[in-house]
Formats: structure tokens, sequence, C-alpha cells
């Protein structure tokens, strides 16, 4: 039994917790109840395995159920009675793997824009200063791969379960993922075939627009001239693309955060 609220306008934000009271949201295949019960704070996930990713759905509203009849629980006990919850959108703490639908060739001296849909985690914090994390929820798990020349060169990273379209319009909008534009500059003598391309998740922010879909700043990705090395750089700010953006993600990573020079191996395969 669910008790009917006022919908608010994003999945994420701060709410405000009554004494026993439980909230639940459903944002694509994932199912999390989180309760307040005098100083402790209980919270439950679980997710549906047979999930259209199609579906961008999402709902959040009181319940009477309890956490701990979903899959994966936890228990959080504090001496301070802090009744205010954030949820935050995080993107992912590995760099994501994407690949175009169809592989393609850019010669010598072309560039292209690739949209990129990552997967989301959702951060619960307690409204404390600073903000006291309790944990990290993946809104859809996505698969451990390896990208590298070698099993002994290369990164554990996550495969995305969706394919970077060159069309902004052919990418669904998903309420659960963010989209990165990619550009492409093809600098050297000879032609870059494009199969798999390395997203540096961890280093990316997250803004939002006022119909709810996330971004992330550009990536700009360029081969060099001898085509050995590659340039990468990231924006300072939300994409022309994103509509009245809001900043409400930060970077997991902002040691590397600039101009970066990989070996084009690391960034494309």
């Amino acid at each position: 039994m669910t008790n009917d609220v006022e919908k608010p306008l994003h999945w994420w934000g701060s709410f405000t917790f009554s004494l026993q009271q439980s909230l639940q949201w459903h944002i694509g295949p994932l199912t999390l109840i989180v309760r307040y019960v005098d100083g402790e704070w209980h919270i439950g996930h679980q997710r549906t395995e047979d999930f259209d990713d199609i579906d961008s759905t999402w709902e959040v509203q009181s319940s009477d159920q309890l956490p701990e009849t979903l899959d994966n629980t936890s228990r959080y006990i504090f001496s301070k009675r802090v009744k205010r919850l954030t949820v935050s959108p995080r993107l992912a703490d590995r760099p994501i793997i994407s690949r175009p639908r169809i592989p393609f060739n850019l010669t010598a001296g072309e560039e292209v824009t690739l949209y990129v849909s990552s997967p989301l985690w959702l951060e619960l914090a307690l409204g404390t200063s600073p903000a006291t994390v309790l944990e990290e929820v993946a809104i859809q798990r996505p698969s451990d791969t390896w990208f590298g020349p070698s099993t002994l060169e290369g990164e554990l990273c996550y495969a995305s379960a969706t394919h970077c379209r060159i069309h902004l319009a052919e990418l669904p909008r998903r309420a659960h993922r963010a989209i990165t534009p990619v550009l492409i500059r093809n600098k050297a003598d000879t032609t870059l075939t494009i199969e798999r391309l390395n997203l540096p998740a961890p280093l990316l922010s997250i803004y939002a627009c006022a119909d709810g879909q996330l971004w992330t700043p550009r990536v700009t990705l360029t081969r060099g001239k001898d085509g050995d090395m590659a340039e990468l750089i990231i924006d300072h700010e939300a994409p022309e693309e994103a509509k009245s953006p809001e900043l409400v993600g930060t970077p997991r990573n902002t040691a590397n955060v600039g101009v970066l020079i990989r070996a084009f191996n690391a960034v494309f395969s």
C-alpha cells in the first residue's frame, strides 16, 4: 500500500522525513525504499532483471512497505536526529566503454560528435555539515569489461548497455542515464577506425535540464599527427545541447581534470 504525495520535479534532491516514514523510489529497473526511525535510517533496494531499458519512467512516493522486504538491506544508527536525506545522481567510478551500433572510419582531417549514454548511481547522504554519505546504489549495474591492448596492459572498466549515436535524436532519453557529447578529431594522416570508445566517467560532472534529462560536459578527443597519442579535453560547463542546465553532481576525481595526453590505444580500439 502506498500513499499519494505530491510528485517532486526530479528523483534527486533533498527529502525531509517524518518519524517512521518510508519513501520509495522507482527509477528504471531500481526499487529503493528508505525509512527513518528515530535516529536510524533503514535502506533496501532491488533491481528488475527483465527491465526494458527504453523505459524512462520514475516515481517517488510514500510507502508502507519496509526496506527489509527487498533483496539488499542496510541500517545506519546516529546519536543525532537528522531527518533530511539528499539523493544525488553520480556517474560511474570507472571509465565507461561504449560502442557505435556499426563501427565506422574517420578519415584524415575529419571530425565527428558521438553521443554516449552512461549509467547512473544514487548517492544517499544525510543533510549534515559536511554531508554524511550513507551509501551509493547503482540504478542499473553495468557489466565489467577490460579495455586495453592486452591482459597485462589496460584497465578494468564498465561496458555500456547501449550504443553511442552520431545523431542525438536517435539516442533514447532515459531518466536513469546521462548523456555525454564526445567530439572526435582525427589529425593523423591515416584513417581512424572506431569500434570502441573509452569515456572517462569519473572525471565528469553532471548537469540537469528543465525536462529532467541529465548531461555531462563535452569531451574532446584528438588523435595527434603521429597517430600514437590522443589529447583529451573536458569542458568546464554544460554542453550547448543542454537547455537551462543546473549543476547537480561533481566529478569523482578532480585531480586529473584538464588537458590529458593518453596513448592512442587507451582511448580507442
